[in-house]
């Protein structure tokens, strides 16, 4: 049997092609839609998955992300081993709300502004996804959160600066409706989501806006499914307590070597549960944790903790100026899910 007819075996079932056509062994004609994807791979690309791996690693960020638009095979193994593959690097990302007046004054400007093409974000929807879409569309489910006092405007600005070899400042935009329109403005989210899945930050700023969790969850229904990691990777990452669902996000989508929360006037007793959570389960996130400003009644209760549950070695300066929890609290509180509940009432005390 010629090369091209070699036959593959796949789900108990035998396949081959011949001529461009792919038959089952009993010779009948199948159609291309009705062959496996891990079929059509393996007949171009019969290399054992370490092997593929070691492959992708000599590839940098814009060829793997031509070879990752190929197929569904290959989006789902580059997902799969994106930690070990190779990142586009920039050097900040920020989020925020802009006019119509403002996305126009850039462009004046002559500013990049990225939109990708239709051969790199179009694809088929299943019947189940496009209802699920279509549902989103029609609660108006918004793209971002932001901050309230710019809750008005209808688009949100991705801005990416990047320092080029000139060591002149490059910035790089794309911008979406912050309530989606239609099932392609959907699928130009998702593929713009994703790209910043697979690059890497030296700064993350999250003061005016973040993705919305939400959103996520229903643009990314395969990927949740097999828990592949949906997260923004960062050296330094910054925010607020000005709104809750900043913290939400970081949590859930954000990786980082530090993580700095600037809590100054806004700290509230609801906030309590959540910011411990971030120093006792946060080791495998982020690195390093800062609370800025911190509040005197956080600050006095971070120290009873430590010392009820015999903690040392935590570093901390004057409150209301900032504080560093040390790494080694990581290490000491990892079993250390929640604040006990017997520990609340001391943020009453003087």
């Amino acid at each position: 049997m010629s090369e091209n007819r070699k036959i593959i075996e796949h789900g108990g079932v035998k396949y081959y092609k011949e001529k461009g056509q792919w038959y089952q062994l009993q010779m009948f004609p199948i159609e291309e839609d009705k062959v496996p994807d891990a079929i059509k791979i393996k007949s171009k690309f019969d290399l054992p998955p370490e092997i593929q791996l070691d492959v992708f690693k000599c590839l940098d960020f814009t060829q793997l992300l031509a070879v990752q638009q190929t197929n569904v095979y290959f989006k789902n193994f580059i997902y799969e081993h994106g930690k070990v593959l190779a990142r586009k690097k920039f050097d900040k990302l920020e989020i925020f709300s802009v006019d119509d007046e403002n996305i126009d004054f850039y462009k004046r400007q002559n500013y990049k502004f990225f939109k990708p093409e239709p051969k790199f974000y179009d694809f088929e929807l299943s019947e189940e996804l496009e209802e699920k879409w279509n549902a989103a569309i029609e609660k108006s489910i918004p793209m971002f959160l932001e901050s309230r006092c710019y809750a008005k405007e209808e688009k949100v600005l991705c801005e990416l600066y990047e320092q080029n070899f000139n060591d002149e400042k490059d910035l790089n935009y794309f911008y979406l409706s912050k309530y989606p329109k239609n099932i392609e403005e959907m699928k130009i989210a998702r593929y713009l989501f994703q790209l910043l899945f697979n690059c890497s930050f030296d700064y993350f700023l999250i003061y005016l806006g973040v993705i919305n969790p939400q959103m996520i969850e229903v643009l990314f229904v395969d990927e949740i499914a097999t828990n592949m990691p949906l997260q923004i990777h960062s050296q330094r990452a910054e925010t607020c307590l000005r709104e809750e669902h900043y913290l939400n996000f970081a949590w859930n989508h954000l990786v980082s070597n530090r993580f700095c929360i600037d809590i100054d006037d806004r700290f509230e007793e609801k906030n309590l549960a959540f910011l411990f959570k971030i120093l006792a389960n946060g080791a495998n996130k982020f690195s390093a944790v800062t609370y800025q400003h911190l509040n005197t009644k956080l600050y006095n209760l971070i120290i009873k903790v430590c010392t009820l549950i015999k903690l040392g070695n935590i570093e901390a300066y004057r409150p209301l100026f900032s504080s560093t929890i040390s790494p080694y609290i990581f290490t000491k509180w990892s079993d250390f899910s929640f604040l006990p509940s017997n520990f609340l009432p001391s943020v009453n005390q003087k």
